[in-house]
């Protein structure tokens, strides 16, 4: 995702508002509401841009306490920072506009003066800060609404929510953002709404954001008005940050990337066995192991059949009997085990409101690229409340199905691999089954991991990057980190190819372990080609990936969105170039104007010194 290097705490200013006001507190009283109105600070680059002192207590309020309290700054240096933070702002916002005004290629909306947001945003940047500005103010009638509402019954959940995926949320819904702003604001369809726009209204008065214009419509205030203007702004820089930033990546090149790989895999060939192993434990997507020259070394994938708190006193139990050979111990245990009942523990989710749509999980919960591939909640559902333009559907969970061991196999291994030939054989006692694949299946990675997330009473095996790492047999150097029926059985699943899965029974239930990945003597990939056909990128319709990734640079943003190493290995390259040229640049505008042009800005201390403290 593209990291924002540009702020602008104007933006920042209509948020601070809000967040104070839904707490009820006047942060200007009366008394000094026309001291809070004076200019401490002026900005003029191609027109006049006022910093006000309400401005600047404001943001201390909402952040600037922190580095008294925390850090040790002194109330003045805090308040400075905090000018000079508003300052550099609005420079940049009037910087971005004078580059797109005087950039004659740059496609300008002349139905809107110079020097205006609206100038050089598209109609869909427009639409989108409108519906920013719009969404604000719902929030601030909402929260002011909540506190008029008396408070609801609402049952509690019987479990902790289940673990999601890392950065998970609920998938983002197209938004009719025409249709929301038409909606306008609703202040009066019952008698808590009524009471929240007096409310609201009292606040913007008290804090001198109301204005003269304000006839009933909340879009006639100051504080709209401001809030809309700051999202427009916003629009502006981020589209200027994103003009420096597409400068920067049309130096790169799929050349450049290749020879960024061919680098990355020659150091690992010269990495110590201990440098390759601790590289295994701390390996991501982004920063992957591509080469070795160890083997009996990988990852394998731990879905853990989990046992009740019954199973788990009869096993303690078992375990305290010193007179038992371990073919007796194993033999009693499996009795125990044969009681393992397993659900799908996702029904927290369903309770909890993340993205459901009745069957199947969708959007940012799933790791399945194709949504046919998304595991279905294994239970039934209700739907308590239709979805609304604000909010998704409200579901509830009549019941979740139970499965016995092999009613899980049989329903796991169809979800998994389909119509496929699943070879089984029988195994010894420390391995209860071994089952093998000839060919991998669609997406298998993906599936295993909704199969995890689903089922797994192993909090360990969620959200790791390829699983567990599993080592060689136990010797005089090393030590086994496992469960030895799982390290084992690990092993052997090293050997039995990439499809395949391997059940063992351990104290703590039935592990059905996945194959991952493996390490053999010579494991690595020549080129960056061959590494990516490794991951099964999908390159859509392009031809090569040098197209693939021709067309990323052209549509960095959306391309961000995806999780494929050709993303990472060409964003680790520039991140450091970008952020050291956006910051220069900003350095150098902000000199500019602040030490080199006279009149360009303008500060009024004095105006201030009431608020530097002793």
């Amino acid at each position: 995702m593209k990291k924002r290097l540009i702020k602008i705490l104007t933006l920042a200013f209509a948020v601070i508002m809000c967040f104070s006001a839904s707490f009820g507190c006047n942060l200007v009283t009366k008394d000094n509401l026309k001291d809070m109105e004076q200019v401490v600070a002026t900005v003029n680059i191609n027109k006049e841009d006022n910093v006000y002192k309400r401005d600047v207590v404001m943001a201390y309020i909402n952040y600037g306490y922190i580095y008294v309290q925390y850090y040790g700054y002194s109330q003045e240096r805090t308040m400075q920072m905090i000018l000079d933070g508003l300052i550099e702002s609005h420079i940049m916002v009037q910087e971005a506009m004078n580059v797109f005004e005087n950039d004659a290629n740059f496609v300008k909306d002349d139905a809107y003066p110079a020097y205006t947001a609206e100038r050089y945003l598209s109609e869909e940047d427009r639409l989108s800060a409108l519906y920013d500005t719009y969404v604000t103010i719902n929030d601030l009638l909402d929260r002011y609404s909540d506190e008029e509402k008396p408070a609801e019954n609402k049952d509690d959940l019987n479990e902790t929510v289940r673990t999601v995926p890392t950065d998970a949320k609920n998938a983002e819904k197209d938004v009719d953002k025409q249709a929301y702003i038409d909606e306008g604001f609703d202040v009066d369809s019952n008698e808590y709404r009524v009471n929240t726009l007096a409310k609201v209204v009292k606040m913007l008065k008290s804090n001198g954001l109301l204005g003269d214009a304000y006839q009933g419509d909340i879009k006639d205030t100051d504080y709209f008005a401001q809030i809309k203007k700051a999202n427009m702004e916003q629009k502006v820089v981020d589209n200027y940050e994103e003009k420096l930033l597409n400068e920067v990546r049309s130096e790169l090149t799929y050349d450049r990337l290749s020879a960024a790989y061919l680098d990355k895999k020659t150091e690992q060939e010269n990495w110590s066995n201990a440098e390759f192993v601790s590289a295994l434990s701390s390996a991501t997507a982004e920063k992957p192991v591509l080469y070795s020259k160890q083997g009996t070394y990988g990852y394998v994938y731990n879905l853990l059949l989990g046992v009740n708190d019954y199973q788990s006193k009869e096993i303690s139990d078992l375990n305290a009997e010193s007179n038992l050979s371990d073919v007796e111990r194993a033999a009693r245990r499996a009795e125990i085990l044969n009681s393992t009942t397993v659900k799908d523990l996702r029904s927290t989710w369903i309770l909890s409101g993340y993205d459901f749509d009745g069957e199947k999980f969708t959007g940012d919960y799933t790791f399945a690229k194709d949504p046919a591939n998304s595991l279905p909640f294994k239970g039934e559902v209700n739907l308590l409340k239709d979805a609304t333009e604000e909010d998704p559907a409200v579901y509830g969970v009549e019941d979740v199905y139970t499965y016995g061991l092999n009613d899980f196999v049989s329903m796991m291994n169809e979800y998994v691999y389909g119509n496929a030939d699943v070879g089984e054989n029988d195994a010894d006692v420390s391995v209860y089954k071994k089952y093998n694949c000839a060919v991998k299946p669609a997406e298998y990675e993906n599936k295993i991991n909704e199969l995890l997330f689903a089922f797994s009473t192993d909090g360990g095996s969620l959200n790791t990057y390829k699983g567990y790492v599993i080592k060689p047999a136990v010797d005089g150097a090393n030590t086994e980190e496992y469960v030895k029926t799982f390290g084992d059985a690990g092993r052997t699943l090293l050997t039995m190819g990439e499809a395949s899965y391997i059940i063992v029974a351990s104290d703590y239930g039935y592990h059905v372990i996945f194959f991952s990945l493996a390490f053999n003597a010579d494991y690595g990939y020549a080129t960056l080609d061959e590494y990516l056909d490794s991951l099964d990128i999908d390159i859509g319709g392009y031809a090569t990936y040098e197209e693939y990734f021709n067309a990323m640079l052209g549509d960095w943003e959306e391309f961000g969105k995806s999780d494929n190493y050709l993303y990472f290995l060409a964003n680790e390259l520039i991140s450091g170039k970008t952020t050291n040229v956006v910051s220069a640049k900003r350095t150098e505008i902000v000199n500019r104007y602040v030490r080199e042009t006279d009149g360009a800005v303008k500060v009024y201390e004095n105006r201030m010194k009431d608020l530097f403290g002793n």
